[in-house]
C-alpha cells in the first residue's frame, strides 16, 4: 500500500536542507523543480558575477578611451608605410568584403529556409558530404605532396563513411523532423533574428574597443605591456565578452523554444526572454562564459607553450603542452554540454546556475531517455557541414571577384581565408540557434514530456521521438 515515488521526484529530507548551508540547501530535485512557476522570474541570481563582468568592460572601455584621448595611437598613425598597400588596392579590398558580407549574409538565410523547408534533403546531403570533405582533403593534401597528411585524411573519411552508413543513417528522418520544428518556430517568430543580430554587432563593436584598449596598453608602457601575463589577462577579457554574447543568444532561443513548448509562447516572447537573459538571468551567464572563456585560455596558453617546446627543442615542455591543452580540451567540451542544459532549465524556471546545474545532474541519471535523446542528437555534425559548405561556396565567390578586379595574389589569398571565415562564422551563428532550439525542446521533454503530448504545435518533434532510431 505504499506510495511508490519516482527517483526524479524525490526530495531530500527537510532536516538536512535546513542544515545545510544556503547555497547547498537551495539545491532541488527534478520533480521539485517542475512545481515552481514557469518563466515568471522573481530574483537576480549570481549578481557578483554580473558585477565583476561590467567592470571588466568598464576597464577596457576606460584603457581604450583614456588612449584615444592621449594621442597614443597617433604615433601609429603617422607610422605606418603608406606605400605598403595603395589607396586603390586597400578600397579594392574593401569592395571584396563588402561583397563577401553579401553573400555570407545571404547564404546564412538560405541555410535556414533550406533547414525549414527541406529539412530531410539537408540531412542526407549532410550524411553524404561528411565522408566526402575529408576524401577531398585527402586528395589536396597528396597533390600538394604531405603524404603522411593524406592517409591521415582518408583513414578518417573512412571512419566517417563507416559512422554514416552504420550510424547516422537510420538516424536521418528524425533529425530532419527535429530540425523542422525548431525552424517553424523560429519563422513564427523573426524576433529572434533582430536579437542575434543586434547581440552579434554588439559583439563585433567589443572586440574592436578591445583591440584598440591592448594595443593602447602596449604603447602607453612603451612595450613593456607585451609579455605573456598581459596577453593572456587581455585574451581573458576578450573571450570572457565573446561568451556571454553567446550565452545570450543562446538562453533568448532556449525562452522562445520553451514557451512555445509549454504552449505559453506570446507574440512579445523572444524580447521578453532576451530581456530575461538580460537582467535577472545576466549573472548566470556571466558566471557560466567566465568558466569557459577561462579554459578558453588556458587551452590556448598551453598551445602556446607546446609550440615554444617546439621551436625551442624542449620536449618536456611540449609533452606538457600537448597533454595540458587535450585535458582542458575535455573539460571545456564537458562545461559546455553542462552549460547548455543548466542554462536552459534556468531560462523556464529561474533559477540559480547551481541550482540549474544540480538538476542536470539528476536528469542524466533520472529522466527516461533524456541521455538518449542527447547522444542521438546529429544536428551539430548536420549544421557543421552547412557552415563549412557555406564559408567554402563564400570562399570561391571571393576568389573569382577579387581576381576580377586584378588584386595581388597576396591581396587575393588574404581575402580568401576572411571570406571563408565570415561565410562560416555568419551561418555559424544561424546555426547556433537552431541547436540551441533542439537543446531547449530535449530539456523540456525530460522534465514534463506530457506538455509534448497537449501541444499540438509540437507535431514534428512528436514525429521526431516516434522513430525508434531515438
Amino acid at each position: 500500500g505504499r506510495r511508490q515515488v519516482h527517483r526524479g521526484d524525490r526530495l531530500p529530507p527537510a532536516s538536512l536542507r535546513t542544515k545545510l548551508p544556503r547555497s547547498m540547501a537551495a539545491y532541488m530535485e527534478p520533480g521539485e523543480l517542475r512545481r515552481k512557476p514557469k518563466f515568471q522570474p522573481e530574483e537576480y541570481h549570481d549578481k557578483g558575477w554580473a558585477v565583476v563582468f561590467i567592470l571588466n568592460v568598464v576597464l577596457v572601455t576606460g584603457i581604450c578611451s583614456y588612449a584615444w584621448y592621449t594621442g597614443t595611437f597617433a604615433e601609429l598613425q603617422r607610422g605606418g608605410d603608406a606605400g605598403s598597400v595603395s589607396k586603390a588596392e586597400y578600397d579594392a579590398l574593401l569592395r571584396v568584403m563588402g561583397v563577401s558580407l553579401g553573400c555570407a549574409i545571404v547564404f546564412a538565410v538560405v541555410w535556414l529556409l533550406l533547414l525549414q523547408h527541406a529539412p530531410l534533403f539537408v540531412v542526407e546531403t549532410a550524411c553524404r558530404g561528411l565522408p566526402v570533405l575529408f576524401l577531398i582533403g585527402a586528395i589536396a593534401a597528396f597533390v600538394f605532396g604531405s603524404v603522411l597528411l593524406g592517409l591521415l585524411l582518408l583513414l578518417l573519411a573512412a571512419i566517417m563513411g563507416c559512422y554514416v552508413y552504420y550510424y547516422l543513417w537510420q538516424r536521418r528522418f528524425a533529425c530532419a523532423a527535429l530540425l523542422e520544428q525548431v525552424s517553424r518556430v523560429f519563422s513564427k517568430h523573426p524576433g529572434m533574428f533582430v536579437v542575434a543580430t543586434v547581440t552579434l554587432l554588439v559583439m563585433c563593436a567589443w572586440f574592436v574597443v578591445w583591440i584598440f584598449a591592448l594595443v593602447g596598453t602596449v604603447l602607453m608602457s612603451g612595450g613593456a605591456a607585451a609579455n605573456p601575463g598581459v596577453i593572456i589577462l587581455f585574451a581573458l577579457m576578450l573571450l570572457w565578452g565573446f561568451q556571454v554574447g553567446i550565452w545570450v543568444i543562446h538562453m533568448t532561443a532556449a525562452g522562445l523554444l520553451s514557451r512555445f513548448y509549454f504552449n505559453e509562447d506570446t507574440p512579445n516572447c523572444v524580447y521578453e526572454s532576451a530581456g530575461h537573459a538580460c537582467s535577472y538571468y545576466f549573472g548566470s551567464v556571466c558566471f557560466g562564459a567566465f568558466v569557459i572563456a577561462l579554459l578558453q585560455t588556458l587551452y590556448a596558453t598551453a598551445k602556446f607553450l607546446e609550440e615554444q617546446g617546439r621551436e625551442d627543442g624542449n620536449i618536456v615542455l611540449q609533452l606538457a603542452g600537448c597533454c595540458c591543452a587535450c585535458i582542458i580540451s575535455q573539460l571545456e567540451d564537458v562545461f559546455r554540454m553542462y552549460s547548455t542544459y543548466a542554462f536552459n532549465l534556468i531560462s523556464v524556471y529561474s533559477v540559480s546556475f547551481a541550482q540549474a546545474g544540480h538538476v542536470v545532474i539528476e536528469m542524466c541519471w533520472t529522466a527516461a531517455g533524456f541521455e538518449a535523446l542527447v547522444n542521438n542528437d546529429m544536428t551539430g555534425l548536420v549544421c557543421f557541414f552547412g557552415c563549412f559548405c557555406a564559408g567554402l561556396i563564400n570562399c570561391l565567390v571571393v576568389v573569382f571577384y577579387a581576381l576580377s578586379l586584378g588584386l595581388a595574389t597576396q591581396m587575393v589569398f588574404v581575402a580568401a581565408i576572411l571570406g571563408f571565415l565570415v561565410g562560416y562564422l555568419l551561418c555559424s551563428a544561424a546555426s547556433s540557434l537552431v541547436q540551441s532550439g533542439c537543446s531547449a525542446l530535449f530539456t523540456c521533454y525530460a522534465l514534463d514530456p506530457q506538455a509534448c503530448r497537449n501541444n499540438a504545435g509540437m507535431e514534428k518533434f512528436q514525429e521526431c521521438l516516434s522513430f525508434k532510431s531515438w
